[in-house]
């Protein structure tokens, strides 16, 4: 007699478990969250220093198990682009905000040197 064909036997493991996968999750959301809101800044550094946090500790956390780090990986990559991103933002806004501050008391000195010369052609005439 021929015996049936059998389901193959899974390893004695079983499935490997992923102890790290729901971190990973909430990194790489929290990092897609940050670039999203990159200029609200003040929503977008927080969400991407947690992500960047718990991608860490997520992909640590898989790679003891063994299991995969892709969404760990990825939650570090977005959340590190949101960070560099929003840094890039404030050094521009800071850029921008000085150069306006320096324009501005310059039109204050002219106007300053335009009124003393009003004043000396006034007394001339």
């Amino acid at each position: 007699m021929t015996e049936a064909p059998q389901a193959p036997v899974p390893p004695a493991g079983g499935p490997v478990a992923n102890p790290g996968k729901g971190l990973g999750i909430a990194g790489m959301v929290l990092g897609i969250v940050a670039l999203v809101l990159f200029c609200v800044w003040y929503l977008a550094i927080p969400c991407a220093i947690v992500g960047l946090i718990l991608s860490i500790i997520g992909k640590g956390k898989s790679k003891a198990a063994g299991a995969p780090t892709g969404m760990a990986t990825a939650g570090m990559v977005t959340s590190i682009i949101a960070l560099a991103l929003d840094i890039i933002l404030g050094l521009l806004l800071w850029s921008f905000i000085s150069a306006m501050f320096s324009f501005g008391q310059q039109i204050a000195e002219d106007a300053n040197r335009m009124n003393n010369l009003v004043d000396v052609i006034r007394l001339l005439l």
